[in-house]
Formats: structure tokens, sequence, C-alpha cells
């Protein structure tokens, strides 16, 4: 087993001009994912959240790898000098991470990069002289390589740099070699009658390093574009060859993932957009992207995100949607905003304590989780936010709801027009407690319409829909009675396979951890506990990809579970997930 190899390029997109992507591909190819339009924040503000997303990752994956050191049987002097490359590692990613928060010149940061670059390589090294050391942190030390390819790509955003192109070109086409070489490994172990797979990922790899040598050799540019062409060719041959193995193993999907994720960002600084070799997997392919739901911790919390790749619990992507030093939460959704068919990460913040401005509203792409767009939805509101987003619409439109906590204010934005659309009250503004919001289409006209329900207040709780066409109030209902007011979450989906989006509702805190779903009439279809009937903390709902729900625990609950259910049999979760060891706060779910 090799490790990755870390890289120095920093340039982006420029040194090389487009060319024709077209190319012979198997399967059909995906729809071109609708471009966001920046808005909200200045292209400085929106290159530093891009870059400190990537800072925080890395640094979440080195204190990975030093908890793994820790646990691995190594002899004490062999643990001690991997642990100071570690924390040489993490040193000098804080300090990056420190310059981009201060603003100084891209020349400062480019030298502080080149700083992080050669700690990982050593790092790397260490680590490769022991086969314990080597083995125990694979895994993480491949993670460590994607967020540093991510942080480079995001760092040389805009730098012309024929060098630091070319370098980077040199380091991508290393690690795409490296894992290339893991995954034939793998393979021939997980799936060895596979011959004909086995020599597909020969000849890509092959046409890696032709790639490689023509960098390394200054050959022309048209010449380079070519050599990524082909690897196109034979990766799309890989990938559709492992869309016809049924049951394919977890660490071949996942190693596969990793080199469809280096293709990717190789085409991304030859300026070549996702195309050839770099499609969507045909159906059965591995896909470890089609993320199935994600949680966030919610207040009093450091403002962690996980997102999982199934309803195992296998964690697609751990990372901080804004500063560690934030704890007012951050609330989560998931839906394909830009129509790619991969679902896309939508997060919100809560409540801002102290001095500063208030945290926009953040959007991540489901391929890989780099920023699409960020806003701030009420300028002068520091109080936390809910949001919830819908997939691309037939007509393009990619639907964001936000409402301002504690109040039943409700903005709609487009991204694909980068600006808001609508804005209304959901209840009479007297309503105390503020509104929960979900999109589901609710009378199958094929418009995703509004749901809604009030938050613990004066008024009794209740479902509202809102027809996505002009806003007329399709439904309206009590979630338990006429008498509660507790407040509720709610989420839509179809749990019946009809294609029309049921309201599942979870009580807020102060009530029996009640879930309901019901039908747009307001008739109650199932019901269950998702917790212990003596907890009192609330329960949050989301659905997963498989539209099975999701039930996140409020306050009070040792490790704060998930739980996954399948609401044709309630009576016992499906599968129960701790997320976040040791926090015992409430949860934020969001699924698609």
């Amino acid at each position: 087993m090799t490790h990755p190899r870390f890289g120095v390029g920093l340039g982006l997109a420029l040194l090389f001009g487009t060319v024709s992507t077209a190319s012979a591909q198997p399967g059909k190819a995906p729809p071109a994912a609708v471009p966001f339009k920046q808005f909200g924040s200045t292209p400085e503000q929106f290159w530093q959240s891009s870059v400190l997303r990537w800072t925080g990752q890395l640094s979440l994956d080195l204190e990975t790898i030093k908890g793994e050191i820790a646990n691995a049987k190594l002899a004490p002097v062999v643990r001690a000098g991997i642990n100071t490359q570690i924390e040489n590692a993490i040193l000098q990613t804080l300090e990056l991470d420190q310059l981009v928060r201060k603003g100084v010149p891209r020349d400062k940061v480019f030298a502080a990069f080149a700083d992080v670059e050669k700690s990982l390589n050593a790092l790397a090294a260490a680590t490769n002289q022991n086969p314990i050391a080597k083995q125990a942190t694979a895994a993480s030390l491949a993670r460590a390589d994607s967020a540093y390819h991510q942080l480079a790509a995001a760092i040389g955003a805009g730098d012309n740099s024929p060098d630091r192109t070319k370098r980077r070109l040199l380091r991508l086409a290393d690690s795409i070699d490296d894992n290339t070489e893991e995954l034939r490994t793998i393979s021939a172990e997980a799936l060895p009658n596979e011959r004909q797979l086995d020599r597909a990922l020969g000849q890509y790899a092959r046409d890696v390093r032709v790639l490689a040598r023509r960098v390394r050799d200054d050959a022309d540019a048209n010449q380079v574009k070519q050599a990524y062409l082909a690897m196109g060719e034979h990766w799309g041959e890989v990938l559709g060859l492992l869309g016809r193995v049924r049951g394919l193993p977890a660490a071949v999907q996942a190693q596969s993932g990793r080199v469809d994720n280096l293709h990717r960002r190789l085409g991304g600084v030859l300026n070549l957009p996702p195309g050839p070799g770099a499609p969507l997997p045909p159906p059965g392919a591995p896909d470890v992207k089609r993320f199935s739901f994600a949680v966030g911790a919610d207040t009093g919390g450091q403002p962690r995100v996980t997102v999982f790749a199934d309803e195992r619990g296998t964690v697609a992507y751990n990372f901080f949607a804004y500063d560690k030093s934030f704890d007012g939460g951050v609330r989560v959704d998931m839906s394909d905003l830009n129509g790619d068919r991969v679902p896309d990460l939508v997060v919100a913040p809560g409540p801002v304590r102290g001095p500063g401005a208030p945290l926009p509203v953040r959007v991540y792409d489901g391929r890989d989780l780099n920023l699409l767009v960020e806003f701030v939805p009420f300028p002068n509101w520091r109080g936390g936010v809910q949001v919830s987003g819908t997939d691309l619409t037939k007509d393009g439109r990619a639907l964001i709801a936000v409402t301002a906590e504690g109040t039943q204010h409700i903005k709609i934005f487009d991204l694909a027009q980068g600006k808001e659309i609508d804005s209304f009250f959901a209840h009479d503004q007297k309503v105390t407690g503020g509104v929960r919001i979900g999109w589901g289409d609710a009378n199958g006209d094929g418009i995703p319409d509004l749901f809604t329900v009030n938050g613990p207040g004066n008024a009794v709780t209740t479902v509202k829909v809102f027809n996505g066409k002009n806003r007329d109030v399709l439904g309206e209902f009590p979630v338990l009675d006429n008498k509660y007011r507790g407040g509720a979450y709610i989420v839509a989906g179809d749990v019946t396979g009809d294609n029309i989006a049921n309201a599942i509702i979870g009580l807020d805190a102060g009530a029996v951890p009640l879930v309901r779903v019901f039908d747009l009439k307001g008739k109650m279809l199932v019901e269950w506990l998702a917790y212990d009937e003596r907890f009192r903390g609330g329960v949050r709902v989301a659905m997963t990809a498989r539209n099975r729900v999701v039930t996140g625990p409020g306050a009070g609950l040792k490790n704060s579970p998930l739980r996954i259910f399948d609401t044709g049999r309630v009576k016992a979760p499906l599968a129960e997930i701790v997320p976040f060891v040791g926090f015992d706060g409430p949860l934020s779910v969001g699924g698609r």
C-alpha cells in the first residue's frame, strides 16, 4: 500500500485554453450543472471562505491521524518521531489559516502553503517507513491528501503563475498514479476475476504517466490536453466495468471515488469542464458522494458537520462549517440545487453571540464539498436562521427558503439568479415561536411546495403548506390537537410511494419524542416514538436518500444519537449512529 503524494502546485485553469470535451463515454452523460451567481460577499471574502473551508478540513484530518498513531502498536521512539511530523503539519496548517484570515498578500499565502506541503510530505515519508504506522494511517492520509488538493485549488483560484500550475499538474498526476495503483491492488484482492478491469486500470495509469511526462517536458498545451482526453476514455471504461459489478465492495467503491475526484481536479487545472473520464458514473457504478444525509451540531457545540454516504453511518465528509470558536450551532439541509443529480449541502448558522457580523448561509457542491455560494439572508439579523433547499426545478430555479428564527418571516432565494425572489410571513406576525420549513411536491404538479410548522409559542402548532406556484394555502392542520402549542420540526417526503410529499413532524422540547406522518388533508398515516418516552428534548426530522426518516434529538441524550426509521416498520430503528462522541446537545439533520 502506497501513501498519496502531496504537492505544491497552486495555479488554476488559466495556463491552458479550453477545448471540446466530446469523447466516447459509457453510459448516459449527466446534465450540465446550473452555475450559481455569486451574491452577498465580495470576491475576496468568498476566496477566504473557500480556503478556510479546506484548512479546517485538513486540520481535522491531521488530528485523526494523530489519534490513529496514538492507538497504533508502535515503539515509543517511532511514535515520537511521527508525532513530531504530525504536530509540525498541524502547526503549518494553522499558520496558513491565520494568514488567510488576516488578509495578507497572496505571495505570503503561497509561501505558507509551500511549508504545509513540505510538512505533509515529511509526515507521509515518516509513516511510510513503518508498516504498522502505514497501515493505521492509510485511509486518513488519503483523506488528508484529498483535502490538500482541494486547498491547493482554493488558494490558487485566479492565480496565473505558469510555474505553480505546472507543479500542481505534476503533483496531481503523481497522486492519481498512486491512487490508481492502490485501486488496482484493492480490486485484484476483492474482485480477482475482473481481469478486464485490471487491464483498464493499467491503461489509465499509463495515460497518467504520459500526461505527467508531457507536462514535465513542457510539451505543447494541446498534447497535454489530448493526454487528458485519453485518460478520460479509459477512466470512463473503468467506471463502466465497475458499474456492472453487483455488490461492489465498499473499499473498491471508496478508492474509485478518490481517483474520480483527483481526475476532476486535474481537469479543472487544465480548464477542461467535467467531461472526458469525469462523468457521473452510470447507474450502479461507484459514487460514494451520492450522500444520504447530513447532521450538524446545534447550539452549544462547535459548528461541526458530518455528511454520511449511507444509512450504515459511512462518513463521507466531516468538517467545520464556520470558525471553530462559534458555538451558536449549525443547521443543515441537502438537495440537488444545481441539477447534476448529486445532492448539495446547505448550512446555516445559529444565533451569533457577542460582536461580529451575521454569518452567511453557505452551499457546498455535493461532488467535493467545495463552496459554491454564500449569502446573508437577513443582513441585520443576529439570531439563528433555519434553511431548506429543493432540487433544481424544471424551469431552472435553484430555490432555498430561509427563516429568521423566532419570527414568521420567510425569504426565498434563487441561486441561479443570485437574488431574493420572495418574502412573506407564514403566520400572523403576532404568532410567537418562529416557523420551521421544508420543500416537497404536495399536489403532484411537479412544482415544489413549501411545508411549514410553527415553533413553541402562543398559537396552536399547525402545519401549513403553501403552493409553489402562487403561495395559496394547499393544506392546514394541527400536528396533535387544538390545544398543543409546544411547536414542532418538519420535513416533507414521499413515504407512501405515490410521488406526493407527506408532512413529517417531530414534536419540540417539552413533549414526548413523537414523530408523525400526515397527508395533505391532515390525516395521520403513522406515528412512533423516536426515543424513550421519558425524553423531553424534542425531535428534529429529515429524510435519507432512500426516503427513510432520520431523527436527531434535542439536548439531553448522552452522545446525541441519530436514528433511522422505515415508516413501514417503526417499532425499532433500522440504525443508530453517534455522529459526535461526547456531545450531548441538540442535532440538526438534513437529507433528501
